[in-house]
């Protein structure tokens, strides 16, 4: 399959904070069964919002909107998605004594993609948007959703944001970044009024 240039699409990267410290206290079997709920669900939520899922490395999950198909909604539909997985894990982990918070990053921007390797080939993407979404989940909080100004600029209408400032990523350049809160309070009214013709 021949690489592809996608000029607008939105990466969305989950992280579980704590996880490396419960691997070495949890039994393996019980890590992996862990994994693969959560995993699990987001596959769902990924399919539920139409977004791509790419791939899991360890704990991280990764996936993308606008993609292979492109539209115009994928960073709403990435946002939606993120909120969707905080309340997964939530639901997933009640009363548990050690529950693995999660880090969600999002950013939108260009990326090269394509099919790589012959065994186990799979589907994926490179470029500046795809490590800079990966700098948004790390530099997050637990149970935030972080995203890039890029992603703002195309969500704000829809979403409260709160502003964090200019925030340095591990290589010392700094970047807007904001915490999504919820869905915009305006659009939660139209939504219950809304409806009659």
């Amino acid at each position: 399959v021949a690489p592809k240039y996608f000029e607008d699409v939105t990466l969305l990267f989950t992280d579980f904070v704590g996880f490396t410290q419960a691997s070495e206290n949890l039994p393996v079997e019980v890590l992996i069964q862990r994994l693969h709920r959560f995993f699990t669900r987001f596959d769902e939520i990924a399919r539920q919002f139409g977004l791509e899922k790419l791939k899991t490395i360890g704990d991280a999950y990764m996936c993308a909107g606008g993609i292979p198909v492109k539209n115009s909604s994928h960073p709403v539909d990435a946002v939606l998605a993120a909120f969707a997985i905080l309340d997964a894990v939530a639901q997933l982990e009640p009363g548990m004594e050690a529950p693995w918070p999660v880090r969600i990053g999002i950013h939108t921007g260009p990326v090269a993609a394509g099919v790589v390797g012959i065994h186990k080939f799979a589907f994926d993407v490179w470029g500046d948007t795809v490590n800079f979404a990966s700098r948004l989940e790390s530099t997050g909080a637990p149970d935030r959703i972080n995203i890039s100004a890029s992603t703002h600029a195309r969500i704000k209408d829809f979403f409260a944001c709160e502003f964090r400032g200019r925030i340095r990523t591990k290589e010392n350049t700094a970047h807007d970044m904001y915490f999504v809160q919820s869905l915009r309070a305006d659009l939660h009214d139209q939504g219950g009024t809304d409806g009659g013709g």
